[in-house]
């Protein structure tokens, strides 16, 4: 699908907010799903939606304002309750912008529970396609008391989905603002997301932050809920 970079997505250094960026990957992968014939109305009939659990975000440049750019996204393997879902996004000459790797589950509306992919998406299996990034291992490690606290974020009517909950991509703008008062500084160059419960609107969520090591421009992040301390979910940046 071809894009282009509008004025208001932009952040202080006039190239695309990391939240925009991630909102185009899945608008494209809503219309590729929708071709496939499991998008989101199919999977609203029956009771259940898509939901992001994992992702990796490696980015080359950001688009800048009024800048075409291209994303392609293709379904990578089916592995349990994991659907696999990669992506690569260009400019008009051809040349990456960024890449991704995406692990999507199916909820159940109702129950606020995963389900087993129903036949139609189980039986999608891609022969050896290709993959934006190779060992695109999505992990991160936990972090306890002991890490820094850092900023609060109250949820608000705005930060709600179609889903009822927190949108994604709130998360990586949350992640970014507690990477940035951790003392994380330059250009974002690889965030990972791995979501672990639900968020919901008049929640507070709490960031903690510390640094992979000392001299480090990774640093890890995990938001929770203040209310009970559930880990909503994990995240680590990498800067340049």
């Amino acid at each position: 699908a071809q894009f282009i970079a509008r004025y208001h997505e932009m952040d202080q250094d006039r190239k695309m907010r990391v939240q925009c960026l991630c909102n185009y990957l899945e608008e494209a992968a809503g219309y590729h799903a929708d071709k496939l014939g499991l998008g989101l109305e199919k999977l609203a009939g029956e009771g259940l939606a898509w939901v992001l659990a994992k992702m990796k975000l490696q980015i080359d440049r950001r688009p800048a304002p009024g800048e075409p750019f291209w994303v392609n996204t293709w379904p990578v393997s089916i592995e349990r309750l994991q659907f696999r879902r990669d992506f690569e996004v260009l400019d008009d000459a051809g040349q990456p912008i960024a890449k991704a790797v995406t692990q999507w589950v199916v909820m159940n509306l109702s129950k606020r529970r995963l389900e087993r992919f129903p036949t139609y998406i189980a039986s999608l299996q891609p022969n050896a396609p290709p993959l934006a990034i190779e060992n695109a291992d999505i992990r991160i490690p936990a972090l306890d008391e002991t890490a820094k606290a850092g900023p609060s974020f109250p949820v608000r009517l705005a930060d709600i989905d179609q889903n009822q909950h927190v949108n994604n991509g709130r998360y990586v703008d949350f992640s970014l603002e507690a990477a940035h008062l951790a003392g994380m500084r330059g250009e974002l160059k690889e965030i990972d997301l791995i979501f672990r419960a639900e968020g919901k609107r008049g929640d507070v969520i709490c960031s903690r932050s510390e640094k992979a090591s000392a001299n480090s421009q990774t640093s890890l992040h995990s938001l929770y809920r203040e209310d009970d301390g559930q880990e909503l979910a994990r995240a680590r940046t990498v800067w340049g």
